[in-house]
């Protein structure tokens, strides 16, 4: 890794650093569980640290430790850190919803199109996964999720078609031009209903939800964690703690079963080439 990443790195995860902290403080006076999660998780584990060409930082809450949360974030977080909720927004990234660092902005993002998204994901971010409970036919969910993803693309500055076989790149095609005639904020409404159906059918069953399998249900439709289910008595609750710069920080108790299931081999390095920035190129610093 050449000295000007490097540099870059050094300032991002000073950056990731103090975002992650703010949300750790707010989440212990508040009493709300969240975890550790994808590379920031697998760093904290094998590096002790975050993963040293990383760029952002991931966690995962259960559904109603996600929306207390949200409840207090903005009230009680400081000025430099501003949430992203993308059902807010006419313009689509993902369905996640974002923390961004104001101190730091970037030169240029990997994915371009910054003037698009009014350069609200031109800082170094905080993504916030959820755990939701699986509805009695996931797969069909699962497909539905999956559907409204290609609509909501409709809704991206430019889509890239040559990441799709011959078939699925037609139908993403046709499902991203009828998306684009939907307003985003039907899309996302419609996303977020079918996300939190299995819990809503549970409070109505009276059944106990913390024994029904989760799944993250605000994940890309990329093969590492779509359709993964996690069991919640053994995967999530009575948290397990790693480390990042010293400091202490949550993750899933059976932590070694959830990175194989995820990474297989997770203490393994990826090879040379894959270990750069994921979604930054040049960064300067905001004078505002």
């Amino acid at each position: 890794m050449n000295k000007e990443i490097q540099e870059y790195l050094d300032k991002v995860h000073e950056s990731d650093f103090a975002m992650l902290c703010e949300v750790d403080r707010i989440c212990r006076k508040y009493d709300i569980q969240y975890y550790l999660h994808g590379g920031t998780f697998l760093g904290a584990v094998r590096h002790g640290d975050f993963i040293p060409w990383d760029d952002d930082v991931d966690i995962l809450f259960l559904r109603k430790d996600y929306e207390r949360f949200l409840e207090v974030f903005e009230t009680e977080a400081e000025e430099r850190f501003k949430l992203l909720r993308f059902e807010k927004y006419p313009q689509f990234f993902d369905f996640i919803t974002k923390i961004a660092d104001n101190d730091l902005t970037y030169e240029s993002t990997s994915f371009g199109a910054e003037d698009f998204y009014d350069n609200r994901y031109s800082h170094p971010t905080l993504d916030l996964f959820v755990f939701d409970i699986e509805s009695d036919n996931h797969k069909m969910q699962l497909l539905r999720l999956k559907l409204l993803y290609s609509l909501a693309m409709g809704h991206r500055p430019y889509v890239d078609y040559s990441k799709f076989g011959p078939a699925m790149k037609v139908v993403a095609f046709v499902l991203t031009k009828i998306g684009k005639c939907i307003p985003f904020g039907v899309i996302a409404r419609k996303y977020m209903k079918i996300q939190t159906e299995g819990g809503i059918a549970c409070k109505a069953q009276g059944n106990d939800s913390d024994l029904k399998t989760l799944f993250i249900s605000n994940e890309q439709p990329d093969p590492r964690y779509w359709g993964l289910d996690f069991d919640a008595e053994h995967l999530v609750y009575g948290p397990d703690t790693a480390y990042i710069r010293e400091k202490e920080f949550p993750i899933p108790k059976e932590h070694d079963k959830w990175l194989k299931k995820t990474y297989k081999d997770y203490m393994s390095l990826p090879p040379e080439d894959k270990r750069v920035p994921m979604h930054v190129n040049v960064i300067k610093k905001n004078e505002e």
